[in-house]
């Protein structure tokens, strides 16, 4: 019972946040995108806002190991495996301007799909040939605009928390615009709200960043896209393994 009611809790709280924080944005939106081509600023305002939501459950703790060590001056193609619904939350815990790749469904979620809009982020319908198509073109756009993109190449979540095999759409992005490729560890948003129910748990959750070292394109073509893949699986795997596994009595090591 206790459970459930501060899991309403929860949600409700997550509600008047969202129907407060867009009144107050949205003519900062208006008057900012004309100008603002990279969505700069909503990203930023998305960013308050998903911080916020980390706030909201005082049995979530959150942690970024290695922000100094993305590169500010290049867009990158980032990739992250994926777990549960507080992966996106995490990820704005990161310093960097970036766009994420979402199922078109989410655009249209009140409040949360219209501070997606305004952000620039990228809508995709699986399955669909033609959305395939515009997000990638779309994410190219912002990639030679300098703004990096953000991937959960596995496609779709985890429900055991074991990396899935990747698909290939963010390193074909990559290999075509000769882009480096920046590897994250996500640990701890697989108990955050558990697959199948409403209820948050009642237990501490950790949820945590690792971030990788850069992983360069240059010189590769469309024949290195397996072995890239492969290389890149095994960044992903080996830093979440390190947030599992350790208790951070020692340096992380950035994998690449």
């Amino acid at each position: 019972m206790w459970q459930a009611l501060r899991s309403i809790y929860i949600w409700t709280a997550i509600a008047v946040q969202l129907t407060i924080m867009y009144p107050i944005g949205l003519p900062l939106f208006l008057l900012t995108m004309p100008f603002d081509k990279t969505r700069r600023i909503g990203h930023w305002y998305a960013q308050m806002w998903g911080r916020g939501l980390l706030k909201i459950n005082n049995r979530w703790s959150t942690e970024v190991i290695g922000n100094d060590r993305i590169p500010q001056k290049r867009p990158m193609v980032v990739i992250a495996n994926h777990q549960g619904m507080g992966d996106i939350m995490m990820a704005f815990c990161l310093d960097l301007h970036f766009k994420w790749i979402s199922k078109a469904a989410n655009f249209y979620v009140p409040f949360m799909g219209w501070f997606m809009f305004h952000a620039g982020y990228i809508p995709l319908v699986r399955g669909k040939r033609s959305s395939i198509e515009r997000c990638m073109e779309r994410a190219h756009e912002y990639l030679q605009m300098g703004v990096s993109v953000l991937f959960f190449p596995e496609g779709t979540r985890s429900h055991d928390g074991v990396v899935k095999p990747f698909k290939p759409g963010a390193f074909k992005l990559a290999l075509k615009g000769g882009y480096d490729i920046l590897p994250l560890g996500i640990s701890g948003t697989l108990n955050a709200l558990p697959k199948g129910t409403w209820k948050f748990s009642n237990d501490p959750t950790r949820m945590r960043i690792l971030v990788g070292t850069p992983i360069s394109t240059k010189g590769l073509t469309d024949a290195d896209l397996e072995p890239l893949m492969s290389r890149c699986h095994s960044a992903v795997v080996s830093l979440k393994h390190q947030l599992d596994d350790t208790e951070y009595e020692q340096p992380l090591r950035a994998t690449g």
